[in-house]
C-alpha cells in the first residue's frame, strides 16, 4: 500500500495493513488491540501498560492480571494514531515515547508536552513497524526488548533491534484463560 493511500484510509477512520498471515487486515480507530512484539529474541512478547505508575513493559500472555494489555487505536489527525491503554488501574494511559531519551511510558494526555504520544503506523514485511513522532530529535521506533520484557525507542529498524517490528490483533475476548492466537 502507498503512503498516499495509507494517508487516505486513515482520514476516513481505518488503517488498512497486510497481516502476518498474508491477509488484508483493517484496523479500525476505537477499537481494541493487542500489540505483540515480532523479534527474533525468546521472551515475552505482549505490549502491556502499567496504569498504576505510567510505565510499560511485556508480558508473556493475554491473561489477567495484565489488563494493560488491551490498546485501544485513536486518530491522532494528520496520519498519526494514538494508543490508549484500557487497563482497569487508573493512572495515565497515552502510549508515549520519550525521543529525548529513548525510554517509552504512559502519559496523562494527548497534549504538549507529551508529543510523543502521537504515532506512525507503517507496514513491512510481515507486521509493522510504530514510529514515534514526538517533537524532540532522538529514536524513534517502539523496540520490544523480548529478552528483558522491556519497551524503548531505537534509533533504527535495522539490527541489532528486531523488537522494532510488531502485530497488531482485534483484542481477543479470553483475558481470564490464556488465548490461543493464530
Amino acid at each position: 500500500m502507498n503512503r498516499r493511500r495509507f494517508m487516505q484510509r486513515v482520514g476516513e477512520g481505518s488503517v488498512a495493513l497486510l497481516s502476518a498471515w498474508g491477509e488484508a487486515a483493517t484496523l479500525e480507530f476505537k477499537k481494541t488491540y493487542s500489540l505483540r512484539c515480532l523479534g527474533n529474541v525468546q521472551g515475552p512478547r505482549y505490549l502491556d501498560g502499567r496504569t498504576a505508575n505510567g510505565t510499560v513493559g511485556l508480558v508473556a500472555r493475554l491473561v489477567k492480571p495484565f489488563s494493560g494489555t488491551k490498546w485501544q487505536l485513536l486518530n491522532a489527525g494528520n496520519g498519526a494514531v494514538a494508543f490508549r491503554c484500557l487497563g482497569d488501574v487508573e493512572g495515565p494511559r497515552w502510549l508515549d515515547g520519550r525521543t529525548a531519551d529513548g525510554s517509552v511510558g504512559l502519559a496523562p494526555n494527548t497534549r504538549p508536552p507529551f508529543t510523543g504520544t502521537r504515532w506512525q503506523i507503517i507496514e513491512v514485511n510481515g507486521g509493522v513497524t510504530l514510529k514515534c513522532l514526538g517533537a524532540i530529535e532522538g529514536p524513534r521506533w517502539l523496540d520490544g526488548r523480548t529478552g528483558s520484557a522491556s519497551v524503548g525507542l531505537a534509533q533504527t529498524t535495522a539490527p541489532p533491534f528486531t523488537g522494532t517490528r510488531w502485530e497488531l490483533a482485534l483484542y481477543p475476548h479470553c483475558i481470564d484463560e490464556p488465548c490461543s492466537l493464530p
